[in-house]
């Protein structure tokens, strides 16, 4: 009987302490409703004054957005200078981060676009997760910035190291978006 409830005691550990884990990607996965943490060593830093500057207009589209593909990743970023806000966004099957819990009030697809405004909108936060029913921007046609290098538009700052961006706005908060991390400093 006793070898009976060190098995029953043993597996009811293990149940317990497997819904504290964390996965092979460093995010946290002990609660279905809770916003993953992103493993802090996949974000990309802020890019230093040696990093090299490419020129914005490389990334005009002619209707006054500057979209650019991340280095060699699956993600983009469109930087709209006359809504002051930056998205960076990928296709959901190029995440390999864990997912992001979808709001009740979305009805759409959550976890792939993220946006910085460069100022405190009326509503919201300046840096957050979007609610998207489509795709914001098409990136086919959209020039690289490879990794290791900056773009600076207004009052932003983007960064691309390996397959993931970063884009800092002058007040310091930031978004990170790549297929393995995503990074939001509100």
């Amino acid at each position: 009987m006793s070898r009976l409830i060190a098995v029953v005691l043993g597996v009811t550990l293990a149940i317990s302490l497997a819904g504290c884990a964390a996965s092979s990607d460093g995010t946290n996965t002990g609660s279905s409703n809770a916003i993953p943490t992103p493993d802090p060593a996949l974000i990309p830093p802020a890019p230093d004054a040696k990093v090299t500057a490419v020129d914005a207009k490389k990334f005009d589209d002619g209707f006054g957005d500057y979209i650019f593909k991340v280095g060699d990743g699956p993600s983009w970023c469109t930087i709209t200078p006359d809504l002051n806000q930056v998205i960076c966004e990928q296709n959901e099957a190029a995440a390999s981060y864990q997912p992001i819990p979808t709001p009740a009030d979305c009805q759409g697809s959550y976890g792939y676009q993220v946006r910085l405004w460069g100022a405190q909108p009326k509503t919201g936060k300046v840096a957050e997760w979007v609610c998207a029913t489509g795709q914001w921007q098409d990136p086919t046609n959209a020039q690289v910035l490879p990794t290791g290098s900056k773009v600076t538009l207004g009052s932003f700052t983007c960064y691309v190291k390996d397959t993931a961006a970063r884009c800092d706005n002058a007040n310091g908060q930031y978004i990170a978006l790549g297929p393995k991390v995503w990074a939001i400093k509100d």
